[in-house]
């Protein structure tokens, strides 16, 4: 069904809804006019034609439905049929998730104000001609458009969370069915119907409280002084876009900051804004100006982070010098205790030479291995152990203390610089450990020659 057809069905709706006494109403699953009192033939041909097309492309049912005889046959039926009845014409749309299609403007404007709805939509065709537009979760086209939206999994603060909200209804659960991405025609009814709605949501995403009495509503902000100012809606706001647009997207884009830049925003609004000012055409004269001054006040705060930043990197320089220079230390240690741990085994050796004793040199030599055997495994161990007790450390810190620095960062200036420095301990390991293994295999080979032979043979062998 083409775009030209679908938008004729729907001016043709409208004509019968605009006949005394008929009822319209289009949501996103049916599009209806009741209590039609009379229907011309040509309209009743139309009709037809219409219903054999939208069936033939699979979007939907167009019926018609007399008040005396029911569901009226189109194909083979005739106007005379229903005559003297109140007629409803009724468009079934076949629903798809996260799609919907309205072939008015009025059934798209009641949408607007889903707030369900408009949160799970990710695809709306409207049967008009205008240039296609997008928000953060929605692609809004023609009917038939072939136009693809990008879905952006975006996470901002819900402002339900920072408004507290005593009406329940005002402030929107998620801000991307309104924040615009790729915008219309500015002369584009569509766009200004969308346009109006965004703002009428976006303007309750920047009190810091909403309160409702007696079926009226009162914004609070507040700061250095609070500012009251009741919500007067009864004035087309679509002018207030482009400011309002622009103090969400400064305080929601980023969720790191988002409760810090509202806060901000505030006090900075509530400073500004003249007395018995209505909410929202008073932000017209004001908003600019809380808007600056709070980029100021957030560029001074962050300025406070910095510094503070620069500490931590400064103090984890400090303690990643401090872990390397212990790699150093851990190699050093390593390499000592061999040397006086050769030198025991040495003096071992010699006894054997000094003296015809050969308890006495077993002895000796069976205590020197035992010592040799133990300095290895503690000296490894208590590395070992220093080594998984640092990464747990280092993970703490990562959590705790840098979280504000990018994997890649943290790759940077602490793995690989703390990797570096061990690996020079896990190379220098390997030959130690060989000629521990040599030297206490020599002071064993003093007491049990013969075994130690026989278990020296097949490793020299394959040697």
């Amino acid at each position: 069904m083409t775009l030209d057809e679908m938008i004729e069905l729907g001016v043709l709706l409208q004509r019968m809804a605009a006949s005394k006494g008929a009822v319209f109403a289009e949501t996103a699953s049916v599009c209806r006019v009741d209590q039609i009192s009379n229907i011309s033939a040509a309209d009743f041909e139309r009709i037809s034609e219409l219903a054999s097309v939208l069936a033939q492309t699979d979007r939907g049912k167009l019926a018609m439905f007399g008040s005396i005889s029911g569901e009226v046959e189109l194909a083979n039926g005739d106007v005379s049929s229903i005559e003297g009845e109140a007629v409803s014409v009724r468009l079934t749309k076949k629903v798809e998730a996260e799609t919907a299609y309205f072939i008015t403007r009025r059934g798209f404007e009641t949408a607007l104000s889903d707030a369900d709805f408009m949160r799970d939509a990710r695809k709306i065709w409207i049967a008009e001609d205008f240039l296609p537009f997008s928000t953060r979760s929605c692609l809004y086209s023609p009917w038939g458009s072939a136009v693809e939206h990008k879905h952006l999994d975006d996470i901002f603060d819900s402002p339900q969370r920072l408004v507290r909200d005593q009406s329940y209804r005002s402030a929107p659960a998620d801000i991307r069915p309104w924040y615009l991405m790729i915008p219309g025609d500015a002369t584009s009814s569509i766009f200004a119907a969308w346009k109006e709605a965004a703002v009428r949501n976006l303007i309750f995403c920047l009190p810091t409280e909403i309160r409702a009495s007696n079926g009226t509503r009162q914004v609070v902000l507040k700061g250095a002084r609070s500012a009251f100012a009741d919500v007067d809606l009864g004035m087309p706001q679509s002018q207030l876009f482009d400011v309002v647009t622009d103090a969400v997207r400064w305080v929601y884009d980023q969720q790191r900051d988002t409760e810090t830049k509202f806060h901000l925003l505030n006090n900075h609004l509530a400073l500004y804004w003249p007395e018995k000012a209505k909410w929202p055409m008073g932000l017209a004269g004001v908003l600019d100006h809380a808007l600056a001054s709070a980029r100021e006040a957030f560029a001074f705060h962050l300025l406070d982070d910095s510094k503070e930043a620069i500490k931590s990197l400064g103090d984890l320089r400090k303690a990643l010098q401090e872990e390397v220079a212990r790699s150093h230390t851990a190699t050093r240690d390593l390499l000592s205790a061999l040397w006086r741990d050769a030198a025991i085994a040495g003096a071992a050796f010699a006894l054997r030479s000094a003296t015809t004793n050969s308890f006495t040199v077993n002895i000796a030599s069976l205590g020197a291995a035992a010592l040799l055997f133990a300095s290895l495994l503690t000296t490894v161990l208590s590395n070992w152990r220093f080594d998984v007790l640092a990464k747990q450390v280092r993970a703490q810190w990562r959590q705790r203390l840098y979280a504000f620095m990018s994997e890649k960062q943290w790759m940077d200036l602490v793995t690989r610089p703390v990797s570096r420095a061990r690996w020079v301990y896990r190379v220098s390991v390997v030959p130690v450990l060989a000629v521990y293994i040599v030297l206490i295999s020599a002071l064993l080979w003093v007491v049990y020659p013969a075994e130690v032979m026989a278990i020296a043979r097949p490793v020299l062998a394959l040697l």
